[in-house]
């Protein structure tokens, strides 16, 4: 890996995570989720395999690969879930603790025809991140679907 790569600022990643929301991401009540990164398959990645639950109901598992595009000079992430969609998304901007991503899902899934979609993870600390969703309709501006922070246990 390059020694100076954007990946390694967020190696802090890696480690076990816990993190809960209450009503979020269309769900009521209480989201609990937990997270483990890794530096899989190789230390040009950052892998993040998670499950969500809301009230103990398991809501969805999902992987995903964190990566670092030097063509592009951009952040990618590839995210796999178990509703059986994958969300493909690419840096569209970049702070000193955040990435912003555009999100283009495949399969589409029908209910969410029309809408588009952004993600961002922004590091609060080496111990805390806050991740999130963001959808407009056509035509509207973006508004928050979902916001998770994740507090490092390990």
């Amino acid at each position: 890996m390059n020694p100076n790569s954007p990946l390694d600022e967020w190696r802090f990643l890696v480690g076990e995570w816990k993190s809960r929301a209450k009503d979020q991401f269309g769900e009521k009540g209480m989201i609990e989720g937990v997270a483990v990164f890794s530096m899989e398959p190789s230390e040009k990645f950052i892998m993040v395999s998670g499950e969500s639950r809301c009230e103990g109901r398991l809501l969805n598992k999902s992987i995903s690969l964190l990566f670092y595009d030097e063509a592009e000079q951009k952040f990618k992430r590839k995210s796999f879930y178990s509703y059986g969609f994958v969300n493909n998304e690419v840096e569209y901007a970049r702070g000193n603790n955040e990435i912003r991503f555009n999100i283009e899902m495949e399969p589409l899934p029908k209910q969410f025809e029309g809408i588009r979609w952004r993600s961002y993870i922004k590091k609060i600390s080496e111990k805390k991140v806050a991740m999130g969703l963001k959808m407009a309709k056509e035509g509207e501006e973006f508004r928050r679907y979902g916001e998770t922070v994740l507090v490092k246990t390990s």
